[in-house]
């Protein structure tokens, strides 16, 4: 039960005599009637007969260490740096080694000219992909009960199609199977049926589900479904080629609209709906060396977000003084301290309010346009200067005064000028487009665009373009070494002979397809085609003939082809009206 309230008038004075005032013996000279006495029984009995009392604070500089670990775990940071930010002083020399920065790594007889499929089976390791797949997509039916068996071979021709859809938009799925003229494409529609083209993208997996923790499980991992792919994908990127010696570190988002809990929203990217991906990639060629998917917000990192990320996607390449550059949702004075310990060396923009970041900077009136500030703490450079707006970066290897020229167009009219420009800002525009340039390629011609699937084929999908891209710059990176006056093969021209080497000669059609638009006629008998054959299962489903008829009506027959469920009864035969 709460106590009453009491309310009494005191000045200030009183106050201050009371609180300087050594009365601790005259507490029973103090103004009190009975029933403030009263009040102050029960306090004492509530509180107890023990009464601690603590030093003020501000008598001893040894902080309690208890309270000092709860706030570093919370703010992931320790607080024993100091950052003193003074006037530039150069007093910190990178570091060089020997090392072959970007070369080659697979496996291929350079004397002659490389093997397109051979470069990207190397580059992606896709002959142990393919093998998985098929093991985890049998698996994935067999759990479910429906009958479905894939191979290896079917997986690749599978793959190769896709491929072609990348690059010979049609606007839906089954218009690559249609036979009118102006839209049919027989190279696709020989290889397969579109229903066995869809039972296999349904049947498509890659982890066995029974392996899958609890949501309740702290090891519980969101992405699992794609894990074993983004793995793969990982260690055969990062042995393809040996680490560039510029880099860049940025999201890349894939276009996702559906349900998932790991969809993002970014209001000011090109693709706002979608799943964020971390990635490492090459600057000059874009070829990603490393990524991972963000899988949402974890409470139990040792760094921020940003910084966490940057440690570790550079973990794999420490002391080999390869330089990085990250935006300002990365950069920090305590991210820059981290690697230039571990010579890695990062250059990027910075947010001012960013924690141990200069407070003496230049505020942005006194600044002209062209005029920059440069102060230095630790062995770190921070640069502020003024374009058209403010530009602060951050750097722990570039630290030169130097300034070039660069045109800019006068405010309020469009004659152009030339004003100076800091090296570490011209060096920060000429490599941290990594990534850009991997999404321009892989934009282009991207794999799946359109129709709606599961969550995880999105992100699979996104993988098996960036590992087509990645092959085209290993591959013209062999053709370059070998003959530098070479003409260099397009990004399409490689994709498509990669889509041709996957699909090969293979089919699985056991009849030709018609030469011409196929007209129903009363008059005509209507067959099965002869590939379809019925099987029964244990459990019952709608007839799909049924349904598109608007009549209810369960069967345990299911076409083993199109993975459906039809009627074959004395009264309704159902399966010869669906497949004709």
């Amino acid at each position: 039960m709460p106590l009453a309230e009491r309310f009494f008038e005191i000045t200030e004075d009183a106050i201050e005599q009371i609180l300087l005032a050594d009365n601790s013996d005259d507490e029973d000279n103090l103004p009190l009637d009975e029933e403030d006495r009263g009040f102050l029984d029960e306090d004492v009995e509530k509180v107890g007969k023990e009464i601690v009392i603590e030093r003020p604070v501000a008598a001893t500089n040894d902080l309690p260490e208890a309270p000092r670990k709860q706030r570093r775990a919370k703010a992931g940071q320790k607080d024993d740096i100091n950052f003193i930010w003074k006037p530039w002083k150069a007093n910190f020399q990178k570091n060089t080694i020997e090392y072959e920065y970007g070369n080659v790594n697979i496996d291929v007889d350079c004397s002659v000219e490389p093997n397109a499929y051979e470069v990207f089976e190397k580059t992606c390791g896709f002959n142990d992909l393919a093998a998985h797949i098929v093991e985890q997509s049998n698996l994935y039916m067999k759990q479910k009960g429906v009958p479905f068996q894939t191979d290896a071979q079917e997986i690749r021709a599978f793959l190769g199609m896709n491929l072609v859809m990348g690059y010979h938009v049609l606007p839906s799925l089954k218009d690559y199977w249609s036979t009118d003229p102006d839209l049919q494409v027989p190279y696709i529609a020989k290889v397969m049926p579109r229903q066995r083209f869809e039972a296999i993208r349904s049947a498509l997996h890659f982890s066995n589900n029974e392996e899958m923790l609890p949501k309740s499980h702290p090891d519980f991992d969101r992405a699992f479904k794609v894990r074993p792919v983004m793995d793969h994908f990982n260690r055969c990127f990062q042995n393809a080629r040996n680490p560039s010696q510029q880099q860049s570190v940025d999201e890349h988002m894939i276009r996702f609209k559906g349900h998932s809990i790991m969809k993002q929203y970014i209001k000011n990217k090109p693709i706002k709906w979608g799943f964020k991906m971390w990635c490492r990639c090459d600057s000059k060629t874009g070829y990603l060396y490393q990524f991972d998917l963000y899988t949402g917000k974890k409470t139990d990192t040792e760094h921020g977000l940003g910084e966490g990320v940057v440690l570790m996607l550079t973990k794999s390449f420490e002391h080999l003084c390869c330089e990085i550059y990250i935006d300002n949702f990365f950069n920090s004075p305590i991210l820059q301290l981290k690697t230039q310990q571990q010579e890695i060396y990062l250059c990027g923009t910075a947010r001012a309010d960013r924690k141990h970041m200069p407070k003496n900077l230049k505020q942005d009136k006194e600044l002209k346009r062209g005029e920059s500030q440069m102060l230095s703490a630790n062995g770190i450079t921070c640069v502020k200067w003024m374009d058209n707006r403010s530009v602060v970066m951050l750097s722990n290897f570039l630290h030169s005064t130097n300034s070039v020229s660069v045109s800019r167009r006068q405010q309020k009219s469009a004659e152009k000028i030339q004003i100076p420009c800091p090296e570490i800002i011209v060096a920060y525009n000429n490599f941290m487009g990594g990534v850009n340039l991997m999404d321009q390629k892989k934009i282009t011609y991207e794999v799946d665009r359109k129709s709606k699937i599961k969550y995880y084929l999105r992100i699979f999908f996104d993988l098996i373009d960036i590992a087509v891209n990645n092959a085209h710059c290993i591959f013209t990176q062999l053709n370059l070494n070998m003959n530098p006056q070479c003409k260099a093969m397009t990004p399409l021209q490689y994709r498509q002979l990669i889509a041709r080497f996957l699909i090969g000669n293979y089919t699985n059609r056991k009849r030709s397809l018609p030469a011409g638009p196929v007209r129903s006629s009363k008059n005509s008998i209507p067959s099965p085609m002869p590939e379809h054959k019925l099987a029964k299962m244990g459990k019952r489903k709608r007839c799909a003939q049924c349904a598109k008829d608007k009549i209810e009506n369960r069967t345990d027959n299911i076409c083993e082809i199109c993975q459906v469920h039809l009627c074959y009864t004395s009264s309704r035969n159902c399966f010869e009206k669906y497949h004709t």
